[in-house]
């Protein structure tokens, strides 16, 4: 079996590919990051190429095996975790795309025919990162890939050339209920509120709460910041303007994600007062801070919190596209509802 939390609609529709003979030459997995996307890629790589060949992986045989591990010579692996390894240090931080020489590298292992299995498996990680011109470079592989060949391009979205997507069977993975998620974390060993709180956080993505399963220290993390993004409410401006000059400074330092993920765990935080203001508290994320947020969600309008969630939303739009780190910041603290 495929041992996936969720997807099995995705999982039935590979496994009927693969016993009909009718597999693809190029998949597409899309959806959240920490959702299962590569988990799933992995997997129909393995059952792709398993010694037992019933279109399930048996995760036991050697090929499984050496797949998991990452040694099999019929499974090559290109991504920004491979592109940055292959780069000097101080380069691997800048690095925001996925560049042509990367994706020439990979063809030219697409090139060579299989020293084992019957056919060769190349997965792409990161695909939404692609450069221009290394998209330009990849469309010209799927439009006449080799017959042996399967291509599995994992994206954390599908805002790709609409003439890749085109080419690749795509499958959009959709977050999974809060109780199934609660559910694969309780089998691994987690208390039920524990395991309740973990799935309120990952908004559906199993893969995600999983991982923060087995790191205390990025739980405790998660909540230091969110209780350091709270206190800028009642702080004066000049506190809030020195955050925004440390996280502009981390961004500029090479450590964009991480003040990606601060932004994006701010806007959960202010969904989470337009859920508490509506009284739809069913839908609250950080369901461990419901006296909170109904607090602050009887001093903040909505129409407040909703204007500063959209200039959340417009600032991480504006790091994205290069525009100046602090700057973006600043007017986000400037437009800050604050309480007293």
């Amino acid at each position: 079996m495929w041992h996936i939390h969720g997807h099995e609609w995705a999982i039935e529709q590979l496994r009927s590919n693969i016993r009909t003979q009718r597999v693809a030459h190029a998949y597409l997995f899309a959806g959240p990051s920490g959702i299962g996307k590569s988990l799933l890629a992995l997997r129909m790589a393995q059952a792709l190429l398993c010694e037992r060949q019933d279109g399930d992986p048996c995760l036991q045989c050697r090929t499984c095996r050496r797949i998991e591990h990452g040694t099999h010579p019929d499974v090559r692996v290109a991504g920004m975790d491979t592109q940055a390894a292959a780069a000097k240090a101080d380069e691997a931080t800048r690095q925001k795309e996925l560049k042509i020489a990367t994706i020439r590298e990979w063809q030219r292992d697409l090139a060579l025919r299989p020293f084992e299995a019957q056919r060769r498996v190349l997965i792409l990680y990161d695909a939404e990162r692609l450069s221009e011109e290394a998209a330009n470079a990849m469309l010209k592989t799927l439009e006449e890939p080799p017959d042996y060949a399967t291509l599995l391009l994992v994206a954390h979205s599908s805002e790709l050339l609409p003439t890749i997507v085109s080419r690749c069977r795509v499958l959009r993975l959709r977050p999974l209920p809060r109780a199934q998620v609660a559910a694969a974390l309780q089998a691994r060993g987690a208390e039920p509120a524990q395991a309740a709180e973990l799935a309120a956080w990952s908004d559906g993505r199993v893969g995600w709460a999983i991982s923060m399963l087995s790191d205390p220290d990025a739980q405790a993390a998660r909540r230091a910041q969110l209780t350091e993004l709270i206190a800028l409410s009642r702080q004066d401006v000049g506190a809030g303007l020195h955050w925004a000059e440390q996280r502009a400074k981390e961004y500029r330092a090479g450590d964009q994600e991480t003040v990606l993920a601060w932004l994006e765990l701010w806007q959960r935080w202010w969904r989470d007062v337009i859920y508490a203001a509506a009284g739809c508290d069913e839908a609250i994320t950080n369901i461990d801070r419901r006296t909170e947020l109904h607090a602050i969600a009887r001093r903040v309008t909505p129409v407040a919190a909703f204007t500063f969630l959209q200039h959340l939303i417009t600032a991480t739009q504006q790091l994205r596209e290069n525009v100046n780190p602090q700057l973006v910041l600043e007017h986000v603290i400037l437009h800050l509802p604050r309480s007293q």
